[in-house]
């Protein structure tokens, strides 16, 4: 007997649905937020790149359903979604690449690791953002440090206003605090190099993440790492929108190209 998953599936939305880009970015949101972050992004990249962000429950447009506070589950979700996705649509020249922020590129990198020994297939490129390197403190240390500061750091930590009105609270903070949970209960795993290229993004002020910490990240894999900082704090991307997109597509055409 099959035991049933205790959280919601994870979606695929579609931002864009160019059947004949060269490239598919698969991009999964930071903490709280949904597919809706990266909607300033749909603009600014080309014909040649095809954006699908990742529908986690409990946010966005799936407030209302439960969320999931097992980062295994979630990077587990997000894995076969992917590889469902590659089956039954791959992309034109079979490239793809994910890309995550903050709670969302450490979901972005387990999910990787779980899509290869399943799958066993790895995107042309990882690319991280706001994320501290696996031998250092992670978002679950600034997470444990900062609680009993109550929901004045987690305003700060997410670079929110805020809200005035009870059940608007309710609806941004909860998706966070469920993350705060996973981040929490979460156990580290000691990941082989993946063969996948490497992008890694920060901001300069991020005072979660030291930005000279950021080159570690290329004991991650074999191929090359690239690193990018940017003015600005942890959600420094949510500023430098047009720099980090015009970025990442360098890096997305250097990888397509010159496959690691």
């Amino acid at each position: 007997m099959t035991t049933p998953s205790p959280f919601p599936t994870v979606d695929l939305d579609r931002l864009t649905d160019r059947q004949t880009a060269r490239i598919r970015l698969y991009c999964v949101p930071p903490s709280g937020t949904g597919s809706e972050f990266f909607l300033p992004w749909v603009a600014e990249f080309s014909e040649l790149i095809d954006l699908v962000t990742v529908g986690l429950p409990g946010r966005g447009a799936r407030v209302g359903e439960p969320s999931i506070t097992d980062i295994g589950w979630a990077a587990a979700g997000i894995a076969e979604a992917v590889a469902a996705d590659l089956r039954h649509r791959p992309p034109a020249d079979g490239f793809h690449a994910v890309f995550g922020h903050s709670f969302g590129a450490l979901l972005a990198f387990e999910a990787t690791h779980r899509l290869r020994s399943t799958s066993r297939t790895e995107p042309g490129l990882l690319a991280i953002s706001a994320v501290p390197p696996p031998n250092r403190d992670g978002l679950d240390d600034h997470i444990a440090r900062n609680l009993g500061s109550g929901i004045a750091a987690i305003t700060e930590i997410m670079g929110w206003e805020e809200p005035t009105d009870d059940a608007l609270t309710r609806t941004v903070y909860t998706p966070f605090l469920a993350d705060a949970v996973a981040l929490l209960q979460h156990t580290r795993q000691a990941w082989p190099p993946l063969r996948a290229r490497l992008s890694v993004f920060g901001g300069l002020d991020d005072p979660i993440v030291d930005p000279e910490s950021l080159h570690e990240w290329s004991a991650c894999t074999t191929a090359d790492t690239r690193v990018h900082r940017y003015p600005g704090g942890h959600h420094y991307v949510r500023t430098q929108v047009a720099e980090v997109v015009a970025q990442l597509t360098e890096d997305l055409l250097a990888a397509y190209r010159n496959p690691a």
